[in-house]
């Protein structure tokens, strides 16, 4: 009698057990009615961001899992120091951070529009963005059974002068020696050539061996046609002054130059692999890849994934015209006085620049036979 009762209390310990174990994983809600609690099935889960995207100067554009309805709308300047606050308040007050998307430090007037199935938005602005400037978009929407989502996207003000740009030098060692006494440092660096006069905002340069998170995003600097920009990818020792005005003469660290735009992104640690990579320039605005370096050794015959991937990308782009990264500017003869160099970068700049001439395919298409290895010449062709 005693092992039934047992048994019967088991079984009975075990339901409830069931019961609560499929109430919290299947989405199921309940209500309390007159004959008790009754399980609700639906949809209980957000609607999400898919995709977005900045149109034009005044244009961006939401697109969303589900129809949503957009119940609060705010557009904002993006303020250093203030909407990257990581300050939180300790009253009622709003934190610094939610301030500003909440448009207390300047909002931007928006008006807003949806397609006939709700789920993809455009927000126009009254006044045009600045190129370059960085924006914040704080918005809520709601589902049709009221799952809401709470969002903050940051972006950047459209650029239409985006210039062709492409790279004429790749430096993919770094060194450290001593003269007279002194340490000098040389970092890893791209030199670029502008086709065109225009905004770099927009412009990333990145590498498959780093990936985009260790990519490099262009300041919004106008650029004249045939100017020659030196991207230096690690900041270390003395001289290291980015130039993004009008003088040109500031940089005095190993591997920059006088007259030469100097550019130094904030990195201090290796950049580039020193055996095989791809290193790609991409203008985000437009969605194009411009350029692209590849390099292995030539005896090489696999290459980590994500190289292959970067490779097939660009092949794909047309601004490559094998699938085998393999090239002639095998990455074993650099060293940190001799880099990977254009063949043709005179040429190109002799045709486009000096003769003006604006009649070209762009990008240009590089191969196996387009770069080589030779003395490393930083701000000079």
């Amino acid at each position: 009698m005693k092992n039934r009762l047992r048994f019967l209390l088991w079984l009975a310990e075990g339901s409830v057990l069931a019961a609560l174990v499929l109430a919290c994983v299947i989405p199921f809600s309940c209500r309390i009615s007159e004959e008790g609690i009754s399980l609700i099935g639906g949809d209980f889960t957000a609607p999400v961001i898919e995709d977005f995207s900045v149109i034009d100067g005044k244009t961006v554009k939401l697109s969303f899992s589900e129809p949503v309805q957009l119940s609060a709308l705010v557009l904002s300047p993006r303020i250093n120091g203030i909407s990257d606050s990581e300050s939180i308040s300790q009253d009622e007050n709003l934190s610094t951070a939610l301030a500003a998307a909440a448009g207390e430090y300047g909002r931007i007037n928006a008006s807003f529009t949806c397609d006939e199935d709700e789920k993809v938005y455009s927000v126009v602005m009254e006044e045009e963005t600045c190129v370059g400037a960085s924006y914040e978009m704080y918005g809520i929407v709601e589902d049709n059974i009221g799952n809401s989502l709470t969002f903050c996207i940051p972006f950047t003000g459209y650029n239409s002068q985006v210039p062709r740009v492409i790279m004429t030098e790749v430096q993919i060692k770094y060194g450290k020696g001593t003269i007279k006494g002194e340490v000098i440092y040389r970092g890893e660096y791209v030199e670029l050539l502008a086709l065109e006069e225009g905004n770099l905002a927009g412009l990333v340069l990145e590498s498959a061996s780093d990936g985009s998170d260790k990519s490099y995003s262009f300041p919004a600097i106008n650029v004249k046609k045939g100017e020659i920009i030196l991207l230096h990818l690690r900041t270390v020792g003395e001289g290291c002054v980015n130039e993004d005005g009008d003088d040109l003469t500031l940089a005095s660290a190993p591997h920059s130059a006088a007259g030469i735009r100097d550019l130094w992104s904030e990195n201090t640690s290796s950049r580039f692999n020193d055996n095989s990579d791809v290193i790609i320039l991409k203008d985000t605005v437009n969605g194009i890849i411009m350029d692209a370096v590849m390099y292995a050794p030539l005896d090489a015959t696999e290459w980590k994934s994500s190289i292959a991937d970067y490779a097939l990308l660009v092949y794909q782009a047309g601004v490559y015209d094998s699938e085998d990264i393999t090239s002639a500017s095998i990455s074993k003869g650099c060293t940190t006085l001799k880099s990977l160099t254009r063949c043709d970068c005179k040429d190109i700049y002799e045709n486009i620049v000096r003769e003006n001439n604006e009649d070209y395919d762009f990008p240009f298409v590089s191969d196996e036979n387009s770069w080589q290895v030779t003395a490393v010449s930083p701000g000079y062709l």
